[in-house]
């Protein structure tokens, strides 16, 4: 006796490949039936008709969200920092959602279907398709997870440590924030695997799930919620003690740099003047975080959720077993029994919701960490190159220069006719005391005030007119003096690099004024 419409038998499809525990086949408590299964893929019995077409337009969400990652890492690689503020955290972060992203366009390039056969789902093992955005799709929510987390330290070391994240720690997150996925990815694909089981991608299976994915993902999680609370908290309190301060003293800094003085030395009000400084250079990283750590939650509650309705329980057996009297009832109508179907899975506004709020992050990070600066930066290359500008040659070492070739007679360049002292190989007259001015700052010795530098190979190192490096030049009367370099404040969303139009001079460095 065959199976009643939709179901099909299960003898007729032997075990030889798919996902088999995805299958769903029961016994039917109907005299002489064969043990019969539901029809691959399994949502079409439960979700009304325009469920697959919605989950296929987050697809193409997903494709401008891919576009928006590229053109920001197109923008970091190409682009100087003058029109992107590149910073390493934030460009690991969007290649971590670029990954994370792919997962979901990848079926678009795939024409093999969700079933290994009409009750078996693919997966990793039985379709590339499935096993490339699975790892993608796993991968990727580790990557974004650990740079969430290392942004969010990076951000609590500054506020509440003022400690300045330098090369270790660089070099600290770059180990961390790639290995530890790379090793959790390799553990959940081993014990646990990956199949269609939820769109068009493949997820993770329910077998060992929580202990190899969904736990140390949402430990990592809890992490980066803890530590932007204590962030928050730590703000809020510096805060209030500002307001309830006396001191009216000086609420200023003198360096530029939010973090560089020492909270035992500075005032609440000062304190909480730095805070805002960092703040203010940082909001964009704060609100991605936010939104990000906000998707992953969301998407784990509702997969989560997903998992127990795939638990074999006595309530979940009973919900079974009524969709399954509607719809033989109703001769395999599905549409007159999905308001029982919705008992038994996760409601189709919520599935909807977390597929297309995944979608999003790459927008996201689009409208957050992109500038309206990167557009200007991509229009001035564009035209540059169609118009073949030259580059301008405005800081130039002087040695690099041909001794026969005349100079250009620039503000920072002299003529070799004219007694010089070679501050990284810029040439500067001494025979007028007084400011000079460059495009970076200005800098004003005080007669008979000099400067002290290195000689070395500057060609200027002996000879008669050659400035005496002890002191005192013979020629000018000008004595030396030790000047050094303050640079700007680099903010959080800058390389730790000097701007590209900017550079500092090499073997000597002046002091800001």
């Amino acid at each position: 006796m065959a199976c009643p419409v939709p179901f099909l038998p299960l003898a007729d499809y032997p075990a030889t490949g798919g996902d088999i525990a995805a299958r769903t086949c029961s016994i039917i408590p109907i005299d002489g039936l064969p043990n019969c299964c539901l029809p691959c893929p399994r949502q079409q019995w439960v979700y009304p008709d325009n469920f697959m077409p919605l989950v296929t337009g987050s697809t193409y969400l997903n494709l401008a969200g891919v576009a928006c990652c590229v053109f920001i890492l197109l923008s970091f690689l190409v682009l100087s920092v003058e029109y992107t503020n590149r910073h390493y955290l934030s460009v690991c972060l969007v290649a971590a959602l670029l990954i994370m992203q792919i997962s979901f366009v990848i079926p678009m390039g795939s024409t093999s279907n969700q079933c290994y056969d009409r009750i078996t789902p693919h997966d990793m093992y039985s379709s590339a398709n499935c096993a490339l955005s699975g790892a993608f799709l796993l991968g990727g929510g580790w990557c974004v997870a650990m740079w969430i987390f290392l942004r969010t330290l990076s951000l609590h070391l500054q506020i509440c440590w003022q400690l300045v994240p330098g090369r270790k720690f660089f070099l600290l997150a770059q180990a961390i924030g790639w290995s530890v996925p790379i090793v959790m990815l390799a553990i959940a694909l081993a014990i646990t695997g990956v199949s269609f089981r939820f769109g068009d991608s493949c997820h993770i299976n329910s077998k060992n799930s929580l202990e190899t994915f969904w736990g140390p993902l949402l430990g990592i999680t809890a992490a980066s919620i803890v530590t932007q609370i204590v962030t928050f908290v730590y703000c809020v309190k510096v805060y209030i003690t500002s307001l309830l301060d006396d001191d009216q003293g000086n609420t200023s800094l003198d360096t530029p740099l939010p973090y560089a003085t020492s909270v035992r030395t500075i005032t609440p009000r000062q304190a909480l003047r730095r805070i805002q400084r960092v703040i203010a250079l940082q909001w964009r990283g704060i609100m991605v975080i936010i939104v990000i750590i906000t998707d992953v939650i969301f998407f784990a509650t509702v997969f989560l959720t997903f998992e127990s309705t795939n638990e074999v329980t006595p309530e979940n057996t009973f919900k079974a077993y009524r969709w399954l009297q509607c719809i033989l009832h109703n001769n395999g109508d599905k549409n007159k029994c999905l308001h029982v179907a919705a008992d038994m899975v996760v409601p189709q506004n919520t599935a909807i919701a977390v597929i297309y709020l995944l979608s999003c992050n790459g927008i996201w990070a689009l409208l957050l960490i992109g500038r309206y600066s990167m557009l200007v930066g991509w229009w001035h290359l564009i035209r540059d190159l169609i118009a073949k500008k030259p580059v301008s040659d405005e800081f130039v070492s002087y040695n690099a220069r041909r001794l026969s070739q005349q100079d250009p007679g620039y503000e920072m360049l002299g003529s070799r006719k004219t007694e010089h002292i070679v501050q990284s190989g810029i040439g500067i007259p001494l025979s007028t005391p007084g400011v000079l001015k460059t495009s970076q700052s200005t800098m004003q010795p005080s007669a008979p005030a000099s400067f002290q530098s290195s000689w070395q190979g500057s060609g200027l190192s002996s000879g008669p007119n050659s400035p005496d490096i002890s002191g005192t030049n013979q020629h000018t009367g000008f004595q030396s003096t030790t000047l050094s370099y303050k640079g700007d404040a680099v903010s959080e969303d800058e390389d730790y690099v000097h701007h590209a139009l900017s550079p500092k001079p090499p073997l000597a460095s002046y002091r800001r004024r």
